[in-house]
């Protein structure tokens, strides 16, 4: 890939249901893991950067204010994370984007430092796709080359881009993310980082 610009699309248009409460609202450090999510992926340097929203979205708005950022509305956000998927991935196809990096804002020790080491290696190495690797898996934090908008255009229900990840699993390069075992799906992990 060339030094062409990569968007980020941020998946944050879920119901958070086995929370309890809606997880991009959640507070660590003064700033909401939605805004410090979006505010990352721009502090890397990714442009433009989407930021897909659906349940409560006119609750998750105000939290985005003053960032540089462009707000998707998924209105299927209920049929799962493929929808929220499809919809940046079309935006970021729309927008020129050579590349996409694709997150999501429950993971609480994201660091501008990881998303940039993700695009760098991604930039120089030219593999299909550069993940994060985590507890023996392979996910999010990712960046996928252009090429791979159309197989992201396709995927539907409640499932991610792993399957991508799976299908092309000869052309991926990881970069190690110990931290990225940690996200916020539970009361007893959002007690792990909220003390």
């Amino acid at each position: 890939m060339s030094d062409g610009r990569i968007a980020a699309v941020l998946l944050a248009a879920g119901e958070s249901r086995r929370l309890g409460q809606p997880k991009q609202l959640i507070q660590l450090a003064g700033e909401s893991l939605l805004r410090r999510s979006a505010r990352l992926a721009l502090e890397a340097g990714c442009s433009p950067v989407f930021v897909v929203l659906g349940f409560a979205a006119e609750r998750m708005r105000p939290e985005l204010e003053g960032l540089a950022v462009q707000v998707l509305t998924n209105p299927e956000w209920a049929e799962g994370m493929g929808s929220s998927l499809r919809c940046g991935a079309e935006a970021a196809e729309e927008a020129g984007a050579e590349g996409v990096l694709l997150l999501v804002c429950d993971q609480p020790r994201l660091s501008v430092g990881h998303l940039r080491m993700l695009l760098d290696r991604h930039r120089q190495a030219g593999s299909l796709i550069t993940a994060s690797s985590y507890e023996n898996r392979t996910g999010v934090p990712a960046v996928f080359p252009a090429e791979l908008f159309p197989e992201l255009l396709e995927i539907r229900g409640d499932r991610g881009a792993r399957q991508i990840i799976e299908r092309h699993r000869d052309a991926v390069q990881t970069v190690d993310w110990p931290d990225g075992t940690l996200d916020v799906d539970s009361p007893e992990q959002l007690r792990c980082i909220t003390g």
